[in-house]
């Protein structure tokens, strides 16, 4: 069987590292230190003009070597969150951090564009990145910022340029990932070269400063008449296994000739690429998962899900492409281990709208736009069982999983909450107020309404709501919360906002 390194070496296409002028490049326009703005109130809902000084509202006031074991780097608390949905098993579920009771809005901060992918935080840093391509890390407390950096230029007039896509200016719309034992955040930024020519670039950043210490091209290692502008890096990036990981699909839309892929490099020393593409025999199936993440396992193994082939095949199923519309199990060095097909999904029913949870016992819990929830068996990923009409529409978000009451919760593109019941393989109510992942913190259930700026609590036992509060401003497409140093930290067209709970 040919091999992907193989087939990489026959097309002559390899990741490499940049050089200087483009190193160059990334460190543009760098700030660092306190902001010259002093906080003021609450901006309106149209949003501040674009800068780096935060708004506020009431309420208090050198690394070293990467991780080199296998698995994922390290599980978050409750004052750190190092990738999409906190853990490397993207339950979505974490430790409840001081209350969140009768939160109110503690500030919001524009740092000049939109911020698609969840913030994500480490030693008393949050980080956020925009489709600007700036990155910034903002002080929990007040949201000052910290230290700024813009990672060149992203390519604007999308849709012109690519020939489809509905995000735009394009820059960094993935979560970024921290490896916290080196106190390094990763970011993936799309960077115009000119004439209708991009490369995606991965950024190593110092958490501490700022400073550049990584900059690697991850385009993947394209056939012949493909082209990097035809690619979405929307997935979220995983570090594990020493490596960092990046996944891409196509633009919405499906314009062009483009393959899923899950690219892999080396945290330090020579990038050694390796990856993995899907539909080898033909065309598309995007990683793209909503902008989830890439679940990773104990023992170092990747999980993704991947949607149709390009052009859309039949409806019915199943997808005629290879690893297409399927959970794909990866060895560290994105081998394709095992992977288990959606045969009743044709036509533009994605698997891939949701990224794969995995759940205690060796098991992984999918669905897509089939409305079918699916149990599998980590190593082989055979059925364990089928759960389905879920939703009633297309679920479209990353689940969370709730290991007490052994629930998962599904967010709905039709508006609300799905409750799966594994144990008993039958479907509970519909939490009404959300149409976005949600985030288990401690015992309770939290999630955005997009593009309504709403932000609900909920008891996922009972399915009561406790509380909506109001981020003052729309919020992107599959937007998810992030819960951090008593914090819960909502990414907006316009930045991030930050609500805190207040006495009783």
């Amino acid at each position: 069987m040919t091999t992907h390194h193989d087939r990489d070496r026959r097309r002559g296409v390899r990741l490499r590292t940049l050089v200087v002028p483009v190193a160059v490049l990334l460190l543009a326009g760098c700030t660092a230190g306190r902001p010259s703005v002093a906080p003021t109130t609450p901006p309106p809902s149209a949003g501040a003009p674009a800068g780096t000084a935060p708004t506020r509202s009431d309420g208090p006031s050198a690394p070293s070597g990467p991780s080199t074991g296998t698995g994922p780097s390290r599980a978050a608390a409750s004052d750190s969150w190092p990738s999409y949905h906190g853990t490397a098993t993207l339950t979505g579920a974490v430790p409840a951090g001081a209350p969140l009771d009768h939160a109110t809005r503690r500030w919001s901060v524009d740092p000049g564009g939109t911020v698609q992918g969840q913030p994500v935080a480490a030693d008393g840093r949050i980080v956020a990145a925009t489709e600007r391509n700036r990155v910034v890390a903002l002080d929990p407390t007040t949201g000052h910022v910290l230290w700024s950096r813009t990672l060149g230029t992203p390519l604007t007039h999308v849709a012109a340029v690519a020939g489809c896509g509905d995000i735009d200016p394009l820059g960094i719309t993935s979560t970024p990932a921290i490896d916290p034992a080196t106190r390094i955040v990763y970011v993936v930024a799309e960077v115009d070269a000119g004439r209708g020519v991009v490369h995606h670039v991965l950024s190593g950043l110092d958490l501490a400063t700022g400073r550049t210490v990584r900059t690697e091209d991850v385009d993947p290692p394209l056939p012949a008449g493909e082209s990097p502008v035809h690619l979405l890096q929307r997935v979220s990036l995983a570090v594990a296994n020493g490596r960092v990981y990046v996944g891409y699909g196509g633009n919405a839309g499906d314009c062009g000739h483009y393959h899923g892929w899950v690219v892999g490099v080396r945290e330090s020393g020579a990038p050694d690429p390796v990856s993995f593409e899907v539909a080898p025999d033909g065309e598309g199936g995007a990683v793209w998962e909503s902008g989830g993440g890439i679940a990773v396992g104990a023992d170092g193994h990747l999980f993704v899900t991947t949607g149709n082939a390009n052009p859309d095949p039949p409806q019915g199923g199943p997808d005629p492409e290879r690893y297409t519309e399927s959970v794909v199990e990866l060895s560290p060095g994105l081998r394709p281990l095992a992977a288990f097909k959606d045969r009743v999904a044709g036509g533009d029913e994605d698997l891939s709208t949701s990224n794969p949870v995995l759940l205690p016992g060796g098991l992984v819990f999918a669905v897509g736009k089939t409305d079918t929830a699916f149990v599998l068996r980590q190593g082989d990923l055979s059925q364990v069982t089928a759960i389905r009409h879920v939703c009633g529409s297309d679920p479209d978000g990353a689940p969370a999983f709730d290991r007490r009451t052994d629930r998962v919760f599904v967010p709905c593109r039709g508006g609300g909450i799905q409750r799966v019941d594994l144990a008993t393989r039958t479907l509970g109510p519909r939490l009404a107020g959300a149409n976005s992942g949600p985030t288990l913190i401690g015992s309770d259930l939290w999630a955005v309404e997009y593009p309504t700026g709403t932000v609900s609590e909920w008891d996922p036992r009972s399915g009561r709501r406790l509380q909506t509060l109001h981020t003052g401003t729309a919020l992107p497409t599959f937007a998810t919360p992030t819960s951090v140093d008593g914090l819960l930290l909502v990414p907006t067209v316009h930045g991030v906002t930050a609500f805190a709970g207040r006495p009783s």
